[in-house]
């Protein structure tokens, strides 16, 4: 019944929510951001799918589309992409973002840049689908090193979160070769995402 509730009021607040949510650009590489906590630093830097271990955590598990359309990138998520030097038009690339739902709470945010290319060929057949669910079950993606984020609140994100909160949100992302394609996945903890469990 509870979880119910929560899976409703989310998908109310997505329905609510502009796209796209984008993320503030304040990157860096993963040598450079001290993560003070090994449990949190375990879950950012883990190479493993995030999907498979979200659902380890939780009886249900369901993603929410925010919004998938052709769009330019913003300029600073190109210039991460083999592209970023080159002319490059809104009708090359999708932004997708989602919403990772674990027991009806809303545990992360996504945002990817896909190539149109890619769109039209493996991921025609995305959907509702995790990205990351096929990402990991296909040899041909092959991830570089993260870089990470930290935010010092949930105030660009609480159009997502039925309740705000006050600690710092962490986020990753990296670029993924795919043959002669780059895409890139961007995810953000949200407050009740179980990365955060052992933290007071």
């Amino acid at each position: 019944m509870i979880a119910s509730y929560f899976h409703g009021l989310s998908a109310i607040l997505i329905q609510q929510t502009q796209f796209p949510v984008s993320i503030p650009a304040n990157w860096l590489s993963a040598d450079d951001l001290t993560v003070s906590d090994p449990y949190l630093k375990n879950w950012l830097l883990d190479t493993g799918s995030l999907t498979e271990r979200l659902q380890s955590h939780c009886a249900d598990f369901k993603l929410e589309l925010i919004g998938q359309r052709q769009m330019q990138p913003e300029l600073e998520e190109l210039t991460q992409l083999r592209s970023g030097s080159l002319l490059v038009n809104d009708t090359q690339w999708q932004v997708r973002e989602v919403i990772l739902c674990g027991n009806g709470q809303p545990w992360v945010f996504a945002r990817s840049i896909l190539p149109q290319q890619l769109c039209e060929m493996d991921l025609v057949e995305l959907g509702n689908q995790p990205l990351g669910k096929i990402i990991f079950n296909d040899s041909r993606f092959v991830r570089s090193p993260f870089q990470l984020l930290k935010l010092p609140d949930t105030r660009h994100f609480s159009d997502l979160l039925a309740i705000s909160a006050q600690r710092p949100l962490w986020g990753r992302r990296s670029v993924f070769d795919f043959k002669q394609l780059q895409l890139m996945v961007a995810e953000i903890f949200l407050p009740d995402c179980p990365a955060y469990s052992k933290q007071g």
